[in-house]
This record gives structure tokens, C-alpha cells and sequence, in this order.
């Protein structure tokens, strides 16, 4: 009878030891079956990232060859009339539409625009941002409040501006992301600044850069651009609308004061020197994005360039590529 009950014991305890080892077997056969997919994964994705970078660098690399030509054969583009060509024979972006380029297996796209139709972020003064935000429009006080918080996410210090906020602040209200007190690396870090919602952020962030010199060109920026530069009033803004719509575009800030009243062209007198240096008349900065990837891969690389023009050179001025 003890035997009997000591066979039985041993007998459970094999089979226990026996169900342990097929579920360690099992385990182990999972984990080296899941390290082997990250592996197979890591390998592919490393495959089909080369192609992808290739694709992603190849987007603006084809803009900056459409760009040289139309500097050294300005009258090419049909789409342009003969004065805005000869003046300005990048005038014309609209190529610039994210159309998808066929590189054999590699696909890419790549997209545009005027540094001068935007504002720069890095480069405007308190003032530039309060006339642009007001001009959204924004309410006068939430539009000085912001445009202070702005700036002092922008600056090197850390004195807070009456109704601006600095990083003391931001870690009070608990603040995810704080100040780097430095200039913005890209718009999207205007989310992180007290009071820009997402939907404030949504109608903000198209008339906004961190590429360029900071000049706008009145020839093709938006209404909203123009507005943030001192002395434009809504008098010389209709002026420069009037002229676009003209056979032939500005040269001059004199061709816009001589059609204003007494006090608009005060209003641009008293802005003087710091308006006349702020504007341009055609597109010498064009920032480029795209985006390149291997037919079938979910995998995807992107590039940004930016690309300025003195005379008939073209010179990068910024590139980089990577996802």
C-alpha cells in the first residue's frame, strides 16, 4: 500500500516536471520565434530604409535641378507671362504640388514654398507676431499675450515678460515640454507654447517658418503675412492686392506709397529703415519637403531642403534627410 502511494507520488511528480518542461519548451520556442521576427523586421527595415533615403533625398534634388533650370531658361515655364518671368523666374511654384514621383522601384514626393510668404519665427520681433496673430484675427489682448509667450519660449533668458511665461512658469502648471529658451527647430514646437490650442495651432502654423531671412516678398505672400510688418495698414494692403492683379508685379515700396493717402504713406515713413529692410519682390528662398519610400514598404524617409538663389547661382543653403 506505501509503495503503491510512493509509485503514485513519483508518478505526478514526473508528469508535473514533464508539463513544466512543454511549457518552458513552448516559451523559449516563442521568445527565440519573436526575437527572430524583431530580427527579420530589423533586417528589412534596415534594406528598406537605403532606398527609401535615396527616394526621400531625390525629391528635392529634382526641385533643385527644375529650380536651375528655370534661372538659366527663365521664359520656359509657359505658365508665366513674360515680365513676372524676367523678374522673377522662380515666381512660379505651382509644380510644387506633391505630385508622386516614379524612381523604378522607389517612390517620392516632394512639396514647396516661398520662405517670403511666411513669417519667420525665429527672426520676427514681438511686434511682428502681435500684427500677425491680430490679423487672424485674434482678440488684441490674446494676441499681445501670446505673441510675449512666444517670445519668451524664444529667448536666452529667463525674465518674464508682463504677460509672457517662462519655464518657472510652464513646470507650475505642470507643463509636459518646457522652454529651451533657443530658436524654434520647427513650427510644431509652437504646440508646446502656453495658450496655442490645437485649433488655434491649425490656423496659425501655415503662415509661419523657421527657414529664410526673415524678408517677406510682397509679390506672393498672404494677407495675414503682410499685415505682421510695421506700417502696413489695410489701405496698403489693398494697394498690393490691386497690383497683383496687374500685367506686371512691384519693384518698390515707392510704387505702393505713391497710390496710398497722406496718412498710410506716414504710417510707412514712420517704419523707415526697418520696413524697407523686411521686404523683397520675388522669391530668392524656397523651402522643400518630401518624402521618398520602396514601392510596397510601409517604411517611409523624409527630406528637407531649402534652396536660395543670388543672380543666376543657386546655392543649399540647408538639407537633411532621414526618417
Amino acid at each position: 500500500m506505501m509503495r503503491a502511494h510512493v509509485r503514485a507520488r513519483r508518478d505526478g511528480f514526473a508528469l508535473m516536471a514533464a508539463l513544466w518542461l512543454v511549457v518552458i519548451v513552448g516559451v523559449t520556442g516563442y521568445e527565440l520565434s519573436v526575437r527572430s521576427g524583431v530580427r527579420r523586421r530589423a533586417v528589412a527595415n534596415s534594406l528598406e530604409k537605403v532606398p527609401a533615403d535615396a527616394a526621400a533625398d531625390a525629391a528635392p534634388e529634382t526641385v533643385r535641378a527644375a529650380l536651375e533650370n528655370r534661372l538659366a531658361h527663365p521664359l520656359d515655364a509657359r505658365s508665366r507671362t513674360l515680365a513676372d518671368a524676367t523678374l522673377d523666374p522662380w515666381g512660379d511654384l505651382t509644380f510644387l504640388r506633391g505630385d508622386t514621383l516614379t524612381l523604378g522601384d522607389e517612390r517620392a514626393w516632394a512639396r514647396g514654398y516661398d520662405a517670403g510668404t511666411r513669417l519667420n519665427l525665429n527672426r520676427a520681433t514681438e511686434g511682428d507676431l502681435r500684427r500677425l496673430l491680430s490679423a487672424i484675427p485674434l482678440d488684441a489682448g490674446d494676441a499681445d499675450r501670446l505673441a510675449q509667450r512666444i517670445m519668451d519660449w524664444r529667448d536666452a533668458d529667463s525674465f518674464r515678460r508682463s504677460r509672457g511665461m517662462e519655464r518657472d512658469d510652464y513646470l507650475r502648471s505642470g507643463a509636459r515640454v518646457l522652454p529651451v529658451n533657443a530658436e524654434f527647430g520647427q513650427v510644431a514646437e509652437l504646440r508646446d507654447v502656453d495658450g496655442v490650442t490645437a485649433e488655434l495651432y491649425s490656423r496659425i502654423a501655415p503662415y509661419f517658418t523657421v527657414f529664410g531671412t526673415g524678408q517677406v516678398n510682397l509679390n506672393a505672400a498672404p494677407r495675414v503675412v503682410i499685415a505682421s510688418l510695421p506700417g502696413m495698414g489695410d489701405e496698403a494692403i489693398a494697394v498690393i492686392f490691386r497690383y497683383r492683379q496687374s500685367s506686371r508685379p512691384m519693384r518698390s515700396l515707392e510704387e505702393v506709397t505713391q497710390r496710398l493717402s497722406a496718412g498710410a504713406r506716414e504710417a510707412i515713413a514712420a517704419a523707415g529703415n526697418e520696413l524697407s529692410g523686411r521686404v523683397t519682390f520675388d522669391t530668392r528662398e524656397v523651402v522643400v519637403t518630401g518624402e521618398g519610400w520602396l514601392d510596397g514598404s510601409p517604411l517611409r524617409s523624409s527630406a528637407e531642403a531649402v534652396f536660395a538663389r543670388g543672380g543666376d547661382a543657386l546655392f543649399t543653403v540647408w538639407r537633411r534627410v532621414g526618417l
